[in-house]
């Protein structure tokens, strides 16, 4: 039995519950209470966090997609397996740097919500394992918080700028200004592409989720914000995978609107719950375009579909064209994008003024 302080046991119960090993209610209490940050922390606490680290966030990548025998590209080439199958263990290694845990006391002894020095750590010197770290946090922490709450933190550094955040819960970055980008380039490379793919399922449940909760949405002004901050996440994720030749890491896309664009498929799903009676007519345009962001990028997809069926079969890009080819011919890609379309333009609203004035 290892002994910690009252302090030390918090969090060691926060960064459980990051990892899914406490439920939510010890956690809340944990989050609402404040504690005066220790000097230091005991030998014995340093090595239940660096073990909960190692073994944790390993064991949450195994069991959110890692398991799964999939295809994925290494070096241009296609490799099958499970992902320590397909990738050499220097290549899977997660480094934890001192941010990790100065976010853990951090988080143990501040209240959210309350006014308190912020974690505010330069996003460039995080390590791929503190990157890890801080996305099992943001998802517990939004579970755990309200809605007034999550979006505070993700306007503090580094969550603003953390990539794997923005691409899974983009719902939570609308109010990030404009200027501030969430950078891809570094997650197209091991060992943050294995992150990639190991998060793959989760990532396309999340976009699922995202899409069907428009069909709740009543404000135009709340849509729009959506919509641009899809646009904007996706517009920076898809460059990079195309500016590395990783096309496979964008799979839970096709994936989710597979799902989502089945062949009785209603444009009302996006737009059902929306006032716009009073609307500009450049005001709808804008909401329904905002609506249809998912769907628009499926047209960029359906460019590389061809791209990837004009690569000639000795150019070095053949095996991930293929690649790509196999996902998109296995999720029907072209129906995808004619079904995609047909929503795009029943929500034009100059369609619709046209159709109403028709005798």
């Amino acid at each position: 039995m290892q002994k910690v302080s009252r302090f030390e046991a918090s969090l060691l119960r926060l960064l459980y519950f990051f990892l899914r090993k406490e439920p939510l209610s010890r956690a809340k209490r944990e989050l609402e209470a404040r504690y005066d940050m220790p000097a230091c922390l005991s030998p014995g606490a340093v090595r239940l966090i660096r073990t909960a680290l190692a073994k944790g966030c390993v064991y949450e990548l195994a069991r959110r997609g890692a398991w799964r025998d999939e295809p994925f590209l290494r070096a241009l080439k296609k490799t099958t397996g499970r992902l320590w199958q397909r990738t050499a263990p220097n290549q899977l290694g997660l480094l934890f740097s001192e941010q990790a845990m100065h976010f853990l006391l951090w988080i143990t002894a501040v209240r959210l919500g309350d006014k308190q020095p912020a974690w505010t750590p330069n996003h460039d010197q995080l390590s791929t394992g503190d990157l890890l770290l801080l996305y099992f946090a943001h998802e517990g922490l939004r579970e755990a918080l309200d809605r007034v709450n999550t979006p505070t933190f993700c306007l503090q550094e580094p969550f603003q700028r953390h990539g794997l955040c923005w691409l899974a819960y983009p719902e939570d970055f609308t109010q990030v200004p404009e200027p501030v980008a969430a950078s891809f380039v570094p997650w197209m490379e091991s060992p943050r592409s294995c992150i990639l793919e190991a998060l793959q399922p989760e990532l396309m449940a999340r976009w699922i989720h995202v899409e069907c909760s428009k069909e709740r949405i009543e404000q135009p002004a709340a849509m729009r914000a959506l919509g641009h901050s899809q646009e904007r996440v996706l517009t920076q994720f898809l460059t990079a995978c195309e500016t590395a030749n990783r096309r496979d890491l964008a799979r839970f896309l096709l994936q989710a609107a597979h799902r989502l664009l089945g062949p009785h498929v209603d444009h009302r799903l996006w737009v059902s719950s929306l006032e716009m009676s009073g609307q500009r007519l450049a005001d709808r345009a804008a909401t329904y375009q905002a609506a249809t962001s998912f769907l628009r990028c499926l047209e960029r997809l359906a460019g590389w579909t061809r791209w990837a069926r004009s690569v000639w079969r000795f150019d070095d890009e053949y095996p991930a064209a293929q690649l790509w080819l196999e996902d998109w011919e296995q999720h029907q890609g072209d129906q995808l994008v004619l079904r995609a379309q047909q929503i795009i333009r029943a929500l034009d609203p100059m369609r619709q003024a046209q159709a109403q004035a028709a005798p």
